[in-house]
């Protein structure tokens, strides 16, 4: 049955983060989990029972369903754009997790679809409902560090991330994408000109640093690894540095204000999708709260689409530079 107010989902892939996602759905009062689909039955079986929700081992039978407005696509980023236009065709409004997909060309599709059939459409660029970056995204749009000079990014990952995907997919799309998102959302400006480099010692990627220039000549430095320790305490290590003509602001996403000691020192998520009180909480949640929020009140999305097919073209631009060897523009 339908509540006013209330915006009723169906959670397509059922992996890590398809599952959080659906928890959190479960959990927050604006939405109603009536379905999750997966290929493994196992899988959408047990999220079945845990969260009081039909399963289904295809999505397209989920979709067939007049009771839900919208989907949630988590699947790998190279299955995004057949579940994403079929969702749209259906008529259900989609959150796709991030990237959008992997090359402009689909990206530019999917948003096609969703125009063509009347859906809303929203990446889950994860950063722009974090407290920490949100607040430094406002103060540079305020001015309150002056033009920008210049900007870091960093986000490094235990060796055991690359173990888990078996190379299907590279560090950029994966967790790279949600530094370059945020690095263009503050920036505020076209990127000109990218030069990227990758090290491969131990897997095809060990490493991706590159070098961005905007429009205005500001400069910015971006490194990616999943090459840290196994036992390394924490399984994200990211900053964030913007240096302007009138101040300067970090972000230190390693220590996160608690640090725990038993078999060894462990610093735990205090800000993604930490678990309190019974509940997942923080930016998880807050982006599903918005989403459901923005589609039952016809409000903007925080995430405009083409910001997300912005990072697209900039990860297609890393892969060009270091196929040639050298800076290429955009």
């Amino acid at each position: 049955m339908r509540q006013a107010h209330v915006l009723n989902v169906g959670v397509i892939g059922g992996g890590f983060i398809g599952t959080l996602h659906a928890r959190v759905l479960y959990e927050i009062s604006m939405s109603r989990l009536v379905a999750i689909a997966d290929i493994d039955e196992t899988v959408v079986k047990k999220a079945a029972e845990q969260f009081g929700c039909d399963s289904y081992a295809k999505y397209e039978e989920l979709l067939q369903r007049d009771d839900i407005d919208a989907v949630y696509i988590c699947l790998p980023d190279r299955h995004h754009v057949e579940p994403a236009v079929a969702a749209a065709r259906a008529g259900k409004h989609i959150f796709m997790e991030k990237p959008i997909a992997r090359t402009v060309r689909e990206a530019e599709e999917i948003k096609s679809q969703a125009e063509k059939n009347n859906v809303r459409l929203m990446v889950g660029h994860l950063l722009r409902f974090d407290p920490r970056y949100a607040q430094l995204y406002q103060r540079i749009n305020r001015g309150e560090l002056g033009e920008i000079i210049h900007m870091r990014v960093k986000r490094q990952n235990p060796k055991f991330i690359h173990g888990r995907l078996k190379g299907r997919t590279s560090m950029l799309y994966y967790v790279g994408i949600h530094d370059i998102d945020v690095m263009l959302w503050c920036a505020r400006e076209k990127v000109t000109e990218v030069y990227a480099k990758k090290v491969s010692k131990v897997h095809d990627e060990d490493c991706v640093f590159a070098l961005c220039t905007f429009g205005s000549g500001a400069v910015a430095t971006l490194e990616f690894s999943w090459s840290l320790p196994e036992r390394f305490p924490t399984g994200i290590w990211s900053e964030m540095e913007v240096v302007g003509t009138q101040g300067a602001a970090w972000i230190d996403n390693c220590e996160q204000g608690l640090k725990v000691c038993t078999n060894g020192l462990s610093f735990p998520d205090c800000y993604l999708w930490p678990e309190y009180n019974g509940q997942r909480m923080g930016d998880l949640r807050n982006e599903s709260m918005h989403f459901c929020d923005a589609v039952l009140h016809e409000k903007e999305f925080l995430m405009p689409t083409d910001d997300a097919i912005t990072a697209v073209s900039f990860i297609e631009a890393c892969f060009e530079s270091m196929d040639k060897g050298k800076p290429v523009s955009l």
